[in-house]
């Protein structure tokens, strides 16, 4: 529904991956094209079981699966999330994708799926006030990872228990900074364990923003961080 965030989470994970395949639309699909021949990293598909049975191009492994961003609320979404969450495959749930899970489809989350929800997102999916305490708990109960995004991040998983990020600054407050972020943690998602995918994205989103701080304020917008990124990136990788 809201291809802008389809596209920055799409942009921010192809820094980082090899391919990005793409659920979309029949009208979204000219915008995919267009990133494509921008690109060469977006391959886009017209139907979701194949995804989910690796049956694209002859048997394509999929390491990981981002769903939510942009996609709208609706009953379609719905069945979408539920195939997700059915399926083996590692998966990130964010934004809309949170809106519309209910308990009966929280009872299919385990350890593969990460959960990525702002304050507002968290109060709606668990019924509880957006604390840290409350986000170890819910990690605990439902054994899959959780990144609680505010002005401080806290990540949560049933391994490494509650850790807190402090990246990031008043200008990632702008529209479109939570889909890089998701890009972010899907893309490390496909060669690492759901902690460290979620800690290094939720880091580096962050660690982008202050860089871009350090340039302009807060005058920068989801289109400047996505090209900061692999800067800050680079920079990071660098000094270890």
């Amino acid at each position: 529904k809201y291809f802008g965030a389809l596209v920055y989470a799409g942009i921010a994970a192809s820094r980082i991956v090899d391919l990005v395949y793409v659920l979309t639309t029949e009208d979204n699909k000219k915008l995919i094209e267009k990133m494509k021949l921008k690109t060469a990293e977006f391959m886009p598909i017209n139907s979701f079981p194949p995804l989910l049975r690796g049956e694209i191009k002859g048997g394509v492994d999929f390491d990981a699966i981002l769903i939510g961003p942009g996609m709208g609320v609706s009953s379609h979404t719905k069945n979408l999330v539920r195939q997700v969450l059915k399926s083996k495959l590692k998966a990130v749930l964010d934004a809309d994708a949170l809106n519309v899970t209910d308990g009966k489809m929280m009872r299919l989350l385990n350890h593969q799926h990460i959960l990525t929800p702002h304050a507002r997102e968290f109060r709606r999916l668990f019924k509880l006030k957006p604390t840290p305490q409350n986000v170890e708990q819910m990690v605990k109960k439902y054994k899959c990872t959780i990144v609680l995004k505010g002005p401080v991040d806290y990540i949560a998983n049933t391994n490494k228990g509650i850790w807190r990020n402090q990246t990031g600054n008043a200008g990632m407050t702008k529209g479109g900074t939570g889909d890089v972020l998701a890009g972010l943690i899907a893309a490390f998602y496909a060669t690492n364990d759901a902690f460290i995918s979620t800690a290094a994205g939720v880091y580096l989103n962050g660690a982008a923003g202050d860089d871009l701080y350090k340039k302009v304020g807060t005058f920068y917008n989801a289109e400047d961080l996505t090209e900061q990124v692999p800067l800050t990136l680079n920079k990071l990788t660098a000094k270890s």
